[in-house]
């Protein structure tokens, strides 16, 4: 009976109505079908079920948990022996593209396509290749999502699958904007409308906003206003759970943008981001941030554009981060495999060396008794004498022959060792120099984003937003200095942290035109630290030392300031920053105290494990004891939460 009780659950879990309010029952349903498999030690019957559950929790958007439930899935159909894996490849794919995992993605969206192929079971293969063509959107390989898209727009126009090919034609023409062919684009949208006409009005929205992306990109916009007055009029017709919906008001805020309507963009931008936000669309995200940052720029909005600069920055670099931490981690992993590979080639060469080096010897041993035996038989033999040394003179040149050969192929293997470890060498400096480059990239970067936050300031009348504008600033070019430091240092990885501090407090110094006012002591002791200590301890100090300059000091007094780093022990070391200024208000309490400037300096210690006190005598003294024989503690920072593009923008 176990057997039919099994398929019973997995019926009522596959016939319950799919509705968030009936995900608890099937969850139930689909959990006794697993228990029941389990006990029948039937592997496909509990993967069946364990595909139905993880379906159920990506619906709910936990993708992690989904991905986990998909490998053990997996690994369920492999024990069994089934060969319909492509289905489970072509999920485990989405989940890691979900996932900001793109290289994961690709690999299985490729498994996908292959085994589809081998088991003959095409019936999905033109969603396979969506998939892997949006995945190598994300990593910005534009060729290759061209090509995958329109192998998935052939397989879409062969069974007869109108709606599917509108929506490939529009993500092609989409991506061939975003390659700068945008006539092109704008030729195979009129192509796309004539063989494949819209039916309903959603196909009509969705055709139009490809229509709109071309437009604007070739600045036909009396054309691209006609499109767009149809779209805002059609969309509001569609239901509320229209999927496109974001892509269209992304389009309508792009082209209010683009003719300089700035409020009307503003209103439909706003609600993109907020619909991206719930779906976790994060390149469209990233798009809305910088239309608003222009808009608000345009009209003068200098904090809203801040704000989403820094929005969209952050987007930004998510991307750019997910995308090549998995390249630079593809490129230690060939180096890895090149020295792997240098090691047993030195191996097999030593052992050949060894062997050849036995051979040798024995074969003089060898020598050495044919000699003496000769010598015996001459004795012996003393009537034959000439003809037997004839003999043995023809035996030691042919021996000396193969001595010299042996020894020539002995020479040549020594040689190739000694290539083999001067392309090691090579490649080890090779690795050196791109990491010194990556630091110099870094640094050049950060410098284009303070003399975006100096231009920023410029046009600011509002004290307050220019004192802001100028910390953040000054923020960024301590970060800029470290790697700046690290580049130029002789050792990647550490800096000394002596002179590291003595240029912020010199550039903290020259910024706040203190040099008359305020005299700099610098007790430093000579010590090296690795980056990650480094970089909270800089931005610590940038922060200490800017709060004595803007608040200790106030014009006319003088005063000096003193920054000491000295040594306690092993590893451990106390930072100290004090001034004789007029020193911290009354009744200031470290714990309590929500100024950003404190705010940072408390979450860095923590991050650092240190021990932080701040004190007032004769002005006011700020103390932090650490210990780099800890690892420094990461700590989460608030922000948006993993998102994912699904549609191409």
């Amino acid at each position: 009976m176990l057997p039919q009780e099994a398929l019973g659950w997995y019926y009522l879990g596959m016939n319950t109505e799919h509705s968030p309010a009936s995900i608890p029952t099937r969850l139930t349903y689909f959990t006794e079908a697993v228990c029941c498999y389990e006990q029948l030690s039937d592997k496909t019957g509990q993967a069946h079920c364990l595909k139905e559950i993880a379906d159920i929790h990506y619906s709910q958007g936990n993708f992690k948990l989904a991905r986990e439930e998909l490998l053990r899935v997996l690994a369920l159909y492999q024990a069994s022996g089934y060969s319909r894996l492509h289905y489970t490849f072509y999920l485990l794919g989405m989940m890691n593209t979900l996932l900001g995992n793109y290289y994961d993605g690709l690999q299985y969206g490729m498994a996908a396509i292959r085994r589809a192929k081998v088991t003959q079971d095409t019936a999905e293969l033109g969603e396979f290749y969506t998939r892997v063509g949006l995945t190598y959107y994300e990593l910005n390989e534009l060729a290759k999502v061209d090509e995958y898209l329109r192998l998935s727009l052939q397989q879409a126009i062969g069974r007869h699958d109108q709606k599917y090919a509108r929506y490939l034609a529009v993500q092609i023409v989409r991506n061939m904007v975003v390659m700068g062919r945008p006539k092109q684009a704008l030729a195979l949208m009129l192509q796309v409308q004539r063989r494949f006409p819209p039916q309903t009005t959603a196909d009509s929205v969705y055709l139009a906003t490809g229509f709109l992306r071309c437009y604007i990109a070739t600045k036909q916009f009396k054309l691209a206003a006609q499109s767009c007055q149809s779209l805002r009029r059609q969309v509001e017709e569609l239901p509320a759970t229209y999927a496109n919906r974001i892509e269209v008001y992304l389009g309508i805020g792009r082209f209010f943008v683009a003719t300089h309507q700035y409020n009307k963009a503003r209103e439909y931008l706003q609600q993109t981001v907020l619909l991206s936000k719930n779906a976790g669309y994060k390149t469209i995200l990233e798009s809305s941030y910088l239309l608003l940052f222009k808009a608000d720029s345009a009209q003068g909005l200098a904090t809203a554009a801040i704000a989403n600069y820094q929005h969209y920055k952050t987007m930004h670099d998510s991307i750019f981060n997910e995308r090549n931490s998995k390249q630079i981690a593809g490129l230690q992993i060939q180096y890895d495999t090149k020295e792997k590979e240098q090691s047993i080639a030195l191996l097999t060469k030593q052992s050949l060396l060894q062997q050849m080096t036995i051979r040798q010897r024995g074969f003089q041993r060898n020598v050495f008794l044919g000699g003496t035996l000769l010598m015996a038989s001459l004795l012996g033999l003393g009537y034959n004498r000439f003809r037997l040394k004839q003999r043995s003179n023809q035996l030691l040149e042919a021996q000396q022959a193969e001595i010299h050969r042996k020894n020539a192929a002995l020479e040549q293997v020594l040689g190739e060792k000694d290539q083999l470890l001067e392309e090691r060498q090579e490649l080890l400096v090779e690795k050196d120099w791109m990491l010194k480059e990556i630091h110099h990239r870094v640094k050049n970067n950060l410098q284009v984003v303070s003399s975006l936050l100096s231009t920023q300031s410029r046009h600011l009348h509002d004290p307050q937003a220019v004192a802001a504008i100028r910390e953040s600033q000054n923020r960024v070019q301590v970060m800029a200095l470290l790697h700046q430091k690290l580049y130029q240092a002789d050792h990647l990885g550490r800096v000394n942290l002596a002179d590291y501090a003595r240029e912020i407090v010199n550039y903290l110094v020259e910024s706040f035109d203190r040099q008359r006012s305020v005299q700099v002591q610098l007790e430093l002791a000579p010590i090296e630290l690795e980056t990650t200590v480094a970089t909270p301890l800089g931005l610590i100090l940038n922060e200490a030392v800017t709060n004595a300059l803007k608040h200790a000091f106030p014009p006319p007094r003088r005063g000096t300031l003193t920054v000491s780093l000295v040594s306690l022990g092993p590893q451990q070391y106390q930072l100290i920053i004090t001034d004789d200024g007029v020193g911290l208000p009354q009744g200031f309490d470290l714990t309590r105290s929500r100024s950003l400037g404190m705010v940072i300096i408390k979450g860095l210690s923590r991050q650092l494990d240190g021990q932080l006190a701040v004190s007032t005598a004769q002005g006011a003294c700020l103390s932090l004891q650490f210990d780099t024989s800890k690892k420094p503690v990461r700590t989460e920072s608030s922000g948006l939460g993993t998102a994912y593009p699904a549609r191409l923008t």
